[in-house]
């Protein structure tokens, strides 16, 4: 037997016993839907699927998952399928899912490739329904190599990876129908029997940035999955130039006669950052990837059973880390785990990943911004990580719940600290009831300046149902508090986050989807009113200025906002100017396509149905006028608040508000509820005048936005700042490359970010196109940068 044949021979032994351990672990309707799905990507006419969209079909030769009742005979356009990720390792368990790579001839026209791609997202949302979680991704066996086609989205890294994907991939995948891949150091690149989709030389540099965001972007569903592969990033970087990548590691094992469960390639991936952990001498590192390590391996679901090597293999490691009995008890229990549980795991993972991004963009630094990694993907990715990991003081932070399967609490208990500082002191939250004999020693979930926002973060993070009692201890003593426990039950319909997130969301500015306002839980001064609340029906509801002498009946005011991106976050606003300056931050986040909905939860003493009732309507008044606003008028709505009158100026950049003694002048003396309409004063001074009138539209505080216009001599770019500041630029094409290179670069190796790594917050850039006569804003894409101009 020569060489290669041996090679091939050597490869399907470890085809054919990771494919048996794969099927161990999978129950026999999944396999049969398994079956089922090759079966319908083989045969033209699969009858087990109605409903499933028609593409071509068939496999160069059968599949080695033997789909009953169907015709084998058939062969077709595709290359093979391969399981690829933790399938049939020590890392799969009975609820891993499961990702396929379904390889298909080069020079497929378009039709032929929308028409397999409907067909595999079809078999994937069939298949996880059936209770077989699936991924089916179509493979081109020339695109690495090539810049990538596909956009980014929940389960593809679209530009992000290119060569480290080809490498975990070669390293762990499985046949399961076509050729075997030619996958070894060294395999023959045009042999018959094998299918080559190129040979890993180098993995470049460049490409480690773009991995270590996407790990990241995968983390923050699957945190302990991700700190593994960014580690790896980072232990492969500790070593570069020199290259030991895990794929050669296995094959050279296998050649020196280990056993494939010795070669285990989740097994190999713990044993490489083992070796790099200590040889960093990073004890408390090594320590979490254990225990992710553990956690993803380990199944309670798995019935025990003495000739499960998984079992027995997590066990000898165990020992070996010399684990206490009741550590192995609390990761074996982790389904179990409360909120203080789940919070310190939540912290630990993203100190570790954070840490390992922190090196990857150091060494990155040293290189230029891979030009694969495309503009529209980088966007999204760092949007989606700046709403993770960039803290801001009023963002209530998502918990991710793990493993656990239940976070509520019977109990929960807000204890104040530090009351006498003159600013209230902050709020700790418990997961006790109020007996300082259980508080003592405990450590707080979490802490925050007001209450309601600690509420709102257990709510959100799914703490609170409606059993769930809300307790407040203060100078030694604890007592119910009904008005908060009545709005921790009404959050916990409305807070929590949603599970899926849009991605497209991320490609556009945020705007507010979703206002809670609570009144006068603070500060109330409806207690001290004694007038009647039938006269304020009667009297038009002057709630904002009633009695003798006038005092509005509103007294603190604290919003919960989430916005199209996904964040949750708390303000608050007090005194006669809190009501205008509330108004004038929600409006800040309101666009013209789209109004938020609005809730108002009055908690005073009185006239609580009147208060509701006036926010409401006001909000959504000021909302419309945003909407309405034209670039050259002013609208001005009058609104009195206590004995002073003032003016809401709504323009299309948003809206400000001024006493009524320093409004321009007016055709009419101010009147409450009647609009005044004043053409837009000093036009000529404001930057924005000779710019699009789309791009206030777009004006968002804390984001640095880049617009880029053709014109027949060039391109005109607007760059509106951090703080709303417009500055106008002119470029020809290549200087706008350069110029997306330069300022990426800046932003990301050079700025310093809040974690101590680069920033999360890049600037955006998009283009303004003309659509059916109309100037609209898109997201600059990579391949326009070629067409431009």
């Amino acid at each position: 037997m020569n060489q290669v044949s041996a090679d091939i021979a050597l490869s399907n032994t470890l085809n054919q016993v990771r494919l048996k351990q794969f099927q161990q672990l999978l129950s026999p309707h999944q396999i049969a839907v398994l079956s089922t799905v090759i079966g319908a990507l083989h045969c033209p006419k699969s009858r087990l699927l109605p409903g499933c969209p028609t593409a071509v079909s068939g496999f160069v030769s059968p599949p080695l998952f033997r789909p009953s009742d169907e015709d084998l005979s058939h062969t077709g356009p595709l290359l093979g399928l391969y399981a690829m990720g933790s399938s049939g390792s020590l890392g799969q368990t009975r609820s891993s899912d499961v990702d396929l790579w379904l390889v298909h001839e080069d020079g497929l026209d378009s039709d032929t490739l929308d028409a397999l791609q409907q067909k595999a997202q079809w078999l994937s949302r069939w298949a996880t329904e059936q209770g077989l979680e699936t991924h089916l991704f179509l493979i081109n066996p020339c695109q690495f190599g090539l810049p990538c086609q596909r956009c980014l989205d929940k389960e593809h890294s679209g530009s992000a990876q290119h060569w480290l994907l080809l490498e975990e991939f070669y390293r762990t995948q499985i046949r399961l129908a076509g050729k075997a891949l030619a996958w070894w150091p060294g395999a023959p690149t045009h042999h018959p029997a094998l299918l080559s989709l190129g040979q890993i030389q180098h993995l470049p540099a460049s490409e480690f940035f773009g991995a270590a965001l996407w790990q990241l972007f995968k983390g923050i569903d699957r945190p302990h999955k991700s700190a593994l592969k960014v580690l790896l990033l980072e232990a492969y970087v500790a070593d570069y130039p020199d290259q030991r990548i895990l794929r050669d590691q296995l094959w050279y094992g296998l050649k020196a006669g280990k056993s494939v469960q010795e070669t285990d390639h989740y097994l190999m991936l713990y044993q490489r950052l083992e070796h790099y952990l200590t040889r960093q001498q990073e004890p408390s590192r090594l320590s979490m990837v254990q225990r992710c390590f553990y956690l993803k391996c380990h199944s309670n679901s798995a019935p025990v059973d003495d000739d499960d090597w998984r079992r027995r293999k997590l066990t000898k490691l165990a020992k070996q880390w010399q684990w206490t009995p009741l550590l192995i008890e609390s990761l074996d229990q982790a389904q179990h785990w409360h909120a203080g549980q789940v919070r310190w795991f939540n912290q630990q993972l993203q100190q570790l990943m954070l840490a390992s991004y922190q090196r990857l963009t150091s060494f990155a630094s040293g290189q230029r911004l891979p030009r694969q990694l495309q503009i529209q993907d980088m966007g999204i990715l760092t949007r989606k990580l700046y709403t993770q990991f960039e803290s801001e003081p009023d963002k209530l932070v998502r918990l991710n719940p793990l493993w656990s399967h239940g976070l509520v609490e019977p109990h929960l208990t807000l204890l104040q600290v530090d009351a006498s500082d003159g600013h209230g002191g902050n709020w700790y939250l418990y997961r006790q009831p109020p007996d300082k004999r259980l508080l003592f020693g405990e450590s707080p979930l979490f802490h925050h300046r007001s209450r309601l926002a600690c509420i709102a973060w257990a709510a959100a993070n799914g703490l609170v149902d409606f059993h769930t009692q809300i307790h407040c201890f203060n100078a030694g003593q604890g007592r119910s508090s009904r008005s908060l426990t009545r709005l921790a039950r009404q959050f916990c319909q409305q807070l929590p986050q949603p599970e899926t997130s849009d991605l497209e969301a991320l490609q556009q500015p945020w705007h507010l989807d979703e206002i809670t306002v609570v009144v006068n839980l603070e500060q109330d001064p409806s207690r001290h009113w004694h007038g009647s609340e039938a006269m304020l029906d009667l009297r038009g509801n002057k709630v904002l200025s009633t009695g003798r002498p006038k005092r509005p009946l509103i007294g603190s005011l604290e919003l919960l906002c989430r916005n199209s991106w996904g964040e949750l976050h708390y303000h608050s606003f007090d005194g006669e100017h809190g009501i205008l300056k509330m108004l004038e931050q929600l409006m800040s986040g309101i666009t013209n396509e789209h109004l938020p909905q609005v809730r108002v939860v009055s908690v005073g003493h009185r006239a609580n149905r009147q208060i509701t009732d006036k926010l409401q309507f006001l909000i959504e008044q000021c909302g419309r006028l945003r909407q309405q606003s034209r670039a050259e008028q002013l609208q001005v709505l009058p609104l009195t608040i206590g004995e002073h009158q003032y003016g809401l100026l709504f323009s299309t950049q948003g809206m400000h508000w001024r006493p009524a003694d320093e409004l321009p002048p007016l055709p009419e003396p101010l009147k409450e509820g009647t609009l005044q309409t004043l053409p837009q004063p000093r036009l000529g001074d404001d930057p924005y005048a000779s710019a699009p009138a789309i791009l206030r539209l777009h004006a968002r505080k804390g984001m640095r936005q880049y617009f880029v216009r053709e014109r027949q001599q060039g391109l005109d770019i607007y760059l509106l700042d951090e703080n709303n500041v417009m500055q106008r630029f002119f470029h020809s094409v290549t200087q706008l490359s350069a110029l997306i290179d330069n300022i990426s670069d800046l932003y990301v190796f050079k700025q310093e970010g809040k974690f101590g790594g680069g920033s999360f917050n890049l600037p955006q850039f998009y283009r303004l196109k003309r659509c059916n006569g109309e100037l609209t804003v898109m997201p600059l894409a990579e391949s326009e940068l070629l067409q431009l101009g």
